[in-house]
């Protein structure tokens, strides 16, 4: 299975919710389905992940991880998600 960075943006007026984009990042960086990934509550609150950036004037980040993956969530809803640097030879779902 193939890791590679992903960024994605979502724009501050779409309706949906961090927490999902995390989600489907983290699916497209390592190729692996939505459905086969571990649940994002395993490793942080998807609701204060989608409330955290939700006004207009945040900034910062928040950063953690999630299938063996660095998933970096930005005040301006770019998320970012790169290899974890002491997961790279793990399976994105240790379950499996």
């Amino acid at each position: 299975m193939a890791t590679k960075t992903q960024q994605r943006n979502l724009p501050a007026e779409s309706g949906a919710a961090l927490s999902a984009l995390v989600v489907e990042a983290v699916s497209a960086a390592t190729e692996t389905p939505v459905d086969e990934l571990p649940p994002l509550y395993q490793v942080i609150d998807p609701d204060a992940l989608d409330v955290l950036f939700s006004g207009r004037h945040t900034d910062g980040s928040v950063e953690f991880q999630y299938a063996g993956q660095t998933v970096t969530v930005s005040a301006d809803r770019t998320v970012r998600v790169s290899p974890a640097a002491n997961t790279q030879n793990r399976p994105a779902n240790p379950q499996a």
